[in-house]
């Protein structure tokens, strides 16, 4: 029998395999890398929702602050009585802002105003 077809087939084998485990790297970065993206965007996703509940806390806050309410609890200089009865009047003036867009721009007049 002729074994020469042998010495052909040893070259291929070591070339075959080789490539073999150079693509087996290959897929193993990939799905290393697929991993990492996958936690990527879940960290994405939990910042994003977690800037819009602060920018939310950020808004109540500017009109707690911006509110007549806020200001007349925070004069120090009138009676209870006048006070309770500002409050009363102011927060049922705030409740019934139907437009929330003008009251929105009211409240940043009111906070600029302070500011100044």
């Amino acid at each position: 029998m002729d074994f020469a077809w042998i010495w052909v087939l040893i070259p291929i084998v070591a070339i075959l395999s080789g490539t073999f485990r150079e693509w087996m790297k290959f897929r193993a970065t990939q799905r290393q890398i697929g991993a990492s993206t996958h936690e990527l965007e879940k960290d994405v996703a939990e910042l994003t929702r977690a800037k819009a509940e602060l920018s939310e806390r950020v808004q109540n806050l500017e009109t707690i602050v911006v509110s007549q309410t806020w200001g007349v609890l925070q004069d120090k200089g009138m009676l209870p009585a006048e006070r309770d009865l500002k409050i009363a009047t102011v927060a049922h003036r705030e409740m019934g802002a139907g437009d929330s867009a003008q009251a929105n721009q009211q409240r940043a007049e009111q906070l600029a105003r302070r500011l100044q």
